[in-house]
């Protein structure tokens, strides 16, 4: 459907130049996603393996440069050294976080699938 009023026009024409420049000019969208190294995607497996599922996920967090996310881990992790594992109101707040830990990995990481296998 053609652009109706002279605002949707020039913002179609500002979006057809946008796509023409990063096309010559060879720039890639912001939006692209990245690819985690197979080196730390091993190191987390092996986290997991060893039953360190809160250090496994910090990383991720530290990794993703996400302080939210990665002070709760933190915080996480002090719990379970303090309490013996997790006390039984942790495990809610816990499933809320894992939630936004992996919506973030889904949109910053393209092998995502490899990622969370290793979790």
């Amino acid at each position: 459907m053609p652009p109706q009023n002279s605002w949707e026009i020039e913002k179609d024409l500002i979006k057809k130049q946008g796509d023409m420049i990063r096309r010559e000019s060879g720039m890639n969208l912001v939006t692209e996603k990245k690819e985690m190294p197979p080196g730390l995607i091993k190191i987390v497996s092996q986290m997991t393996a060893r039953n360190n599922h809160t250090e496994a996920r910090w990383e991720l967090a530290k990794r993703l440069k996400n302080k939210k996310l990665a002070k709760f881990y933190q915080a996480m992790s002090m719990l379970n050294d303090v309490f013996n594992g997790y006390p039984p109101a942790a495990s809610k707040l816990n499933q809320m976080m894992e939630k936004e830990l992996y919506r973030q990995l889904y949109r910053t990481y393209s092998n995502y699938e490899e990622i969370y296998k290793a979790l």
